[in-house]
C-alpha cells in the first residue's frame, strides 16, 4: 500500500480538480483519513492529528470533533506521507470507524469515503453483518467509493445507496503503474460534484465491531475519508 499512499498524496488536488469541473468554482473541502491494519488480535490506526487510542477516545469516548478533518493540504499530506503499512488489513472494521468520524451536517455538505485496498477483506462476505454496515451508511448519508480488487464482499457493499465500486486494481497491485491516481481522484470528483445534499444524516457513532472497546499498537493501512 506504500505507493498507493505515495500517489494519493501526490494527486490528491486532482480530487478538487473534479469538484470544480462540476461549474462551481470554490469548495469547503476537509480530509482526513484512516490507517489500519489488525494483526494477532491488536488493532493498528491512524488519521491526520491522531493515532492509537486518540481516535477511540476522540470518538467514542470524551468525544473531540476539533481533532478530526482539515482544510490544510500540506498537514494532510504530510501526517499521511508518514504511515507505515503491515499486513492483515481489516477492511470492513476500518470502514466502520470511518463512518462515525464526526461529519459536519449532511444537509450542508457531502460526506464520502474512499476506500483503497489492494486485497479483499480479511473479514469475508459476513452478509448479515455487512447489511449492517450497509444501514449504516446510508443512514450517515455517506457516499462510498470503493478502488479495490474483485471481491464478493465489496459487491456486496457496493448495494449502498450512491456507492461506486471500481473492481479494475490488480490483486496485492494498487500501484500508479496500475492506477491513474490523478484520473481517478479526478473522476471521483466529478461524481461528488453533481451528487446532491443528503438532508437527515445522522452524526450519532454506532461501533458494529466493538471499535470503542479496542486498545491499540502501532499504525497501519489506509482508508481517506473526505468531506
Amino acid at each position: 500500500m506504500t505507493p498507493c499512499i505515495k500517489a494519493v498524496c501526490k494527486h490528491i488536488n486532482d480530487l478538487v480538480k473534479g469538484l470544480c469541473a462540476g461549474g462551481q468554482s470554490a469548495w469547503d473541502v476537509r480530509f482526513d483519513y484512516l490507517a489500519f491494519s489488525d494483526y494477532a488480535g491488536s488493532h493498528f490506526y491512524k488519521s491526520t492529528y491522531l493515532d492509537a487510542g486518540g481516535i477511540i477516545n476522540a470518538i467514542y469516548g470524551k468525544r473531540d470533533e476539533s481533532k478530526f478533518f482539515t482544510s490544510d493540504f500540506r498537514t494532510f499530506q504530510k501526517s499521511l506521507n508518514q504511515v507505515d503499512t503491515y499486513v492483515c488489513q481489516q477492511h470492513l472494521h476500518a470502514l466502520d470507524l470511518a463512518c462515525d468520524f464526526p461529519w459536519r451536517p449532511s444537509s450542508s455538505c457531502h460526506r464520502v469515503i474512499i476506500l483503497l485496498t489492494d486485497d479483499a477483506p480479511d473479514e469475508g462476505c459476513d452478509r448479515p453483518m455487512m447489511d449492517k454496515l450497509i444501514n449504516k451508511l446510508m443512514e450517515k448519508r455517506i457516499k462510498l467509493f470503493i478502488v479495490a480488487p474483485a471481491a464478493e464482499a465489496y459487491y456486496y457493499l457496493a448495494q449502498a445507496d450512491r456507492s461506486e465500486y471500481n473492481d479494475s486494481v490488480p490483486h496485492l497491485d494498487l500501484t500508479p503503474q496500475s492506477i491513474d491516481f490523478s484520473k481517478m481522484l479526478e473522476t471521483i470528483g466529478k461524481s461528488v460534484s453533481v451528487s446532491q445534499f443528503q438532508s437527515g444524516g445522522s452524526n450519532d457513532p454506532k461501533p458494529l465491531y466493538g471499535q470503542d472497546r479496542w486498545r491499540s499498537a502501532k499504525d497501519s493501512g489506509v482508508k481517506i475519508v473526505v468531506e
